[in-house]
């Protein structure tokens, strides 16, 4: 069994202070929630994509791949992808890439699938 985060990259009201937080200190917590997860020992962080408010992240790569660059061991995963607006090809591209650049550390939410050969899959 695996422990993490999972994350729909929301931004909300603080229900104790009633403030809401600029998207930039979003973004930052979440590097630091994922930092946190790998320091107390877990397993693993997720990140969702949206394109909407109120939610921060409509690309999951570049905060996954900045978190990687901060950590060691944690595996980093999508928590939601949204396949019906973007490419397949291109998802699996952009994953793929993430998991050399995190000498595997990207997982996809679905165990066993493996982006790399995922994308050596498809004719191009």
């Amino acid at each position: 069994m695996e422990i993490g985060v999972f994350s729909v990259s929301d931004i909300t009201t603080d229900p104790t202070t009633g403030r809401t937080p600029t998207e930039n200190e979003r973004i930052k917590a979440s590097v630091a929630i994922a930092k946190k997860a790998e320091e107390i020992g877990m397993d693993v962080y997720a990140i969702g994509e949206h394109h909407n408010r109120p939610f921060f992240s409509s690309s999951p790569t570049t905060t996954l791949a900045y978190i990687a660059a901060q950590t060691e061991r944690i595996i980093l995963s999508t928590a939601t992808t949204l396949i019906t607006t973007n490419d397949p090809v291109r998802i699996a591209e952009e994953y793929a890439m993430l998991q050399h650049l995190s000498n595997g550390g990207i997982a996809h939410p679905n165990p066993g699938i493996n982006f790399i050969e995922l994308r050596a899959g498809y004719r191009f």
